[in-house]
């Protein structure tokens, strides 16, 4: 773990030791306002206006994926799966989330049409018109960007044709570059790893600049993907949604890590 990191590794501990019923007066929003350097950080960080997709240093990566951790158990009490049991308790108001957020400089994600780069599928409602296309019903959490990087896509509740989505698939297929969901399977690279190892786990970035957008810009394009026995029109719904949302091939055990995409913006 770098030293950019043990704040949240304390804010992470103190969110699981903690056995009261105002988590986010007691422990989370302290924690926000006594460190203002980590609010200093990310609010320059908000303020960047590039016109190409910008450098970052692994070190600044690892604390954006420090801080993207907090921020799904944050999120966790937003959504919940019957039948699916995650093992997490975490909760807190989505007014005291807002708040959180704001304190570190993150703007709301506003894109009102339903996009994969910043939408994540939460449920579907399954239109009978099998080519009607993916529209927003209800936000189950917002999104978050920090200048033109995407911090955390909004969570949402959709309605759509089945050439679009299909429900089982799009709400239960692993979700990758995730660490912590109540509503279905995740997998991020902290997996599997001990528990300081995995905070070396940086952060995916995709950036939305210059009228194009741009997914998983840290692959390495140095090392060949293996097809896996997917189309690379599987691959890239994967890249963009981060799950299967139609392929109904096997979605788990799959590595997705080392791909990229990018498209123009809608």
């Amino acid at each position: 773990m770098h030293r950019d990191q043990e704040p949240y590794r304390e804010l992470h501990q103190a969110m699981f030791d903690y056995e009261g019923s105002g988590l986010a007066e007691d422990v989370v929003l302290p924690w926000a306002r006594a460190h203002a350097e980590e609010r200093r950080w990310f609010a320059a960080l908000a303020a960047v206006r590039a016109t190409t997709v910008p450098a970052m240093a692994i070190e600044d990566r690892w604390r954006l994926y420090a801080m993207g951790r907090i921020c799904e158990l944050l999120r966790l009490g937003f959504t919940r799966r019957a039948g699916h049991d995650a093992g997490w308790q975490l909760s807190v108001p989505a007014a005291a989330y807002a708040e959180f957020m704001a304190a570190f400089g993150f703007e709301r994600v506003t894109q009102a049409e339903f996009h994969p780069f910043f939408h994540e599928v939460v449920t579907v409602a399954q239109a009978a018109d099998e080519d009607a296309p993916p529209g927003v019903l209800a936000e189950a959490w917002p999104g978050h960007m920090l200048g033109p990087l995407l911090f955390a896509r909004a969570g949402c509740h959709v309605a759509a044709g089945r050439r679009h989505l299909v429900k089982d698939i799009a709400e239960g297929s692993t979700l990758y570059w995730a660490y912590a969901r109540n509503n279905r399977p995740v997998h991020d690279l902290s997996q599997g790893w001990g528990s300081n190892s995995q905070w070396r786990t940086a952060l995916r970035r995709d950036y939305a600049i210059a009228g194009e957008l741009h997914y998983n810009v840290d692959a390495d394009p140095s090392r060949p993907p293996d097809e896996d026995g997917l189309a690379p029109a599987d691959w890239r719904e994967l890249v963009r949604h981060r799950c299967f949302v139609r392929c109904a091939e096997r979605h788990d055990e799959r590595f997705p890590y080392d791909r990229s995409h990018r498209e123009p913006q809608p």
